[in-house]
């Protein structure tokens, strides 16, 4: 009987061990402070684009905001807009204005992204412009730059910043925007 309880006793902590190592990490939760996003988001700009083929439009000078009620980041940006091809011979000018949208983030897995996503623009203007040329960019300018930016990569993760525990890694949950930063959640996964 006493050779029974030892065995069962060794028995028991041998699987108890086992499955102490197979057990996955717990999840984690990683906080990246405003100052630290402002950054982040600022090393994507400035950034040009031409629109419509018709127009040179530079992007410049982020500024957020976090907006933890909605979950999302508001960010006011500078904006350039000059002719280009058959509007830049009517007009040599580049007119001045700003954008501001909102978006909540999400997580690539295929190549360890992280992007805009549900880009919603609120503001978009351009002073001084000839109604001719401003109505129609501030009509077609805020469906366009949701397009543009819509999935816009803001950060590109490290093999190492996903690494956990041998045999596990760790991949990007939930994102919740907070009033100091942003709330990270990593799950853990299983590494094959």
């Amino acid at each position: 009987m006493r050779r029974f309880c030892l065995t069962f006793l060794f028995s028991f902590l041998v699987l108890w061990l086992t499955g102490c190592v197979v057990a996955p990490p717990a999840p984690r939760t990683v906080l990246v402070s405003e100052a630290r996003l402002a950054e982040l988001i600022g090393a994507q700009f400035p950034f040009s684009s031409t629109l419509l083929d018709v127009l040179e439009v530079g992007v410049s000078s982020p500024r957020i905001q976090l907006d933890p009620q909605a979950n999302r980041i508001r960010t006011a940006l500078d904006l350039s807009v000059a002719g280009n091809s058959l509007v830049g011979l009517l007009t040599r000018n580049t007119y001045k204005g700003g954008i501001d949208l909102s978006y909540g983030l999400r997580f690539e897995p295929s190549d360890g992204s992280v992007r805009m996503s549900d880009v919603r623009v609120a503001r978009l203007n351009v002073e001084g412009a000839p109604d001719a040329l401003r109505r129609p960019i501030e009509r077609l300018g805020a469906t366009l730059a949701q397009r543009l930016l819509k999935d816009y990569v803001l950060y590109k993760a490290k093999p190492t910043d996903l690494q956990a525990a041998e045999g596990w890694g760790y991949a990007p949950g939930t994102f919740r925007v907070e009033a100091t930063g942003l709330s990270i959640t990593l799950d853990p996964v299983a590494l094959r």
